[in-house]
């Protein structure tokens, strides 16, 4: 340890992994929010002040950014300025005479070593699904560097080349240990919030919930919900606007300060676009949708709105704008009509968007095309359909589906497509 004075906290579990532990190779199989990320970055900065030269490969290079500023910034402001700073450009932090290089394992060819001591591999469970990446990069560094070692730590997805890893630890191979943590193992959690999480996993006994919360290593845990060829069919494919047809809007409200809010408006089969925003007030955002209703050549029937969060002052605010009659409120995890199939409505409503997609006629919009493929299911413990969550989803592929999601609540009640007229009221074709 540096005879700098540091305010560094950790977990008993990541002083065992990080300190009290000294294996060449440490893999650690963990649940989410376990404090892994943190308590390694901390690491870092005590192992910088002992001369260390480090490598740390994760996702996405804004990921990348994001941990240097949320884990590493503040830390190092304990130090004195002239001894440590950070090259964005390079993403290198130096302290001292030594240094963390920061790279992203989207392009694994273009990671090489330079005699690392200590090498991160960070969501190990996403970075290694592609082998290259340890066989061809990290290892022949390691050999390079007979006292180096290496942690490589991640919640697991499916039985990859992490899995191969840490099962040489569960063996007990020379050099190896394996580290297993849940979400619960993380004491500066809320059991009553973890408790919470696990049931909109679908249970202890959700595939789920076995991986993201036990950091359980599962042969399958997700399916894709929308394939490439079926989304491609979908663009452009010719679906009129009826003066009948409903029109149904979904407004996405964005949860944290890098998502957007997106209302998505549908008429009938067609979808008509997009409008993208970045608003925090949920007040001022619930004014722009506002607008937008005023301006709007054909009105809505209904607008759903995801009220999860910070949406539910958006839902509020537009009910006060005198949308009482057209606003509602669609929580994910509202209980669904078909509770046999479904865990959830958020469940429900994708479904019910799959089942009309061979109608629609979406817009070239590159957002959804890629949103689209991001959304996988599995099953809860009664075999129901369950949507693998979007904070799931931001933390694999660095993004939030919100276009995606606002396109999907469209289909939150299923209210058909067609108003007729009957004795001077309108239904649709289920008497609604």
């Amino acid at each position: 340890m540096s005879e700098i004075a540091l305010n560094l906290t950790y977990t008993p579990q990541q002083k065992a992994v990080f300190f009290e532990n000294n294996a060449r190779f440490t893999t650690i199989e963990k649940g989410r929010r376990f404090g892994f990320t943190k308590g390694i970055a901390n690491a870092c900065i005590e192992w910088l002040l002992e001369g260390n030269k480090i490598l740390w490969v994760d996702t996405i290079n804004s990921n990348l950014k994001r941990y240097y500023e949320r884990y590493f910034r503040p830390e190092l402001k304990q130090l004195p300025e002239d001894i440590w700073s950070f090259n964005a450009q390079d993403k290198q932090l130096n302290l001292n005479d030594a240094w963390l290089d920061f790279r992203s394992a989207e392009r694994p060819k273009n990671i090489e070593g330079f005699g690392y001591d200590i090498i991160i591999l960070n969501e190990a469970g996403i970075i290694l699904k592609d082998s290259y990446l340890w066989d061809n990069a990290i290892s022949p560094m390691l050999l390079d560097n007979p006292n180096s070692r290496a942690f490589i730590g991640g919640v697991p997805k499916g039985k990859n080349k992490f899995y191969e890893l840490a099962s040489r630890g569960m063996r007990g191979e020379p050099g190896w240990v394996n580290f297993q943590f849940s979400t619960y193992d993380n004491p500066l959690l809320n059991k009553e919030e973890m408790d919470r999480l696990v049931g909109e996993l679908g249970g202890i006994e959700s595939d789920v919930a076995r991986q993201e919360i036990f950091g359980e290593f599962l042969d399958t845990t997700n399916n894709a919900l929308f394939g490439v060829a079926m989304i491609d069919s979908a663009i452009n494919r010719t679906a009129y606007l009826d003066e009948n047809a409903r029109e149904i809007w979904g407004l996405d409200v964005a949860r944290e300060g890098d998502d957007e809010s997106v209302l998505c408006k549908r008429n009938g089969y067609k979808v008509l676009g997009f409008n993208s925003y970045r608003i925090d007030s949920t007040t001022e955002l619930a004014r722009v949708v506002y607008a937008e209703y005023e301006r709007a050549d054909t009105k809505p029937d209904v607008i759903f709105v995801d009220s999860v969060g910070i949406g539910a002052g958006t839902y509020d605010a537009l009910r006060d704008l005198g949308l009482r009659a057209v606003v509602r409120e669609a929580k994910g995890s509202f209980k669904a009509s078909d509770t046999k199939r479904y865990t959830n409505k958020r469940a429900q409503m994708y479904f019910n968007l799959k089942d009309k997609f061979h109608l629609l006629d979406l817009p070239n919009d590159e957002k959804l095309k890629k949103q689209l493929q991001m959304i996988s299911f599995t099953f809860d413990k009664k075999e129901r359909y369950l949507i693998v969550p979007k904070e799931i989803i931001k933390k694999e592929y660095g993004i939030s589906p919100d276009v995606a999601d606002s396109l999907a609540l469209t289909f939150f009640d299923d209210l058909g497509a067609v108003n007729f007229k009957k004795d001077d009221e309108y239904y649709n074709e289920f008497g609604w």
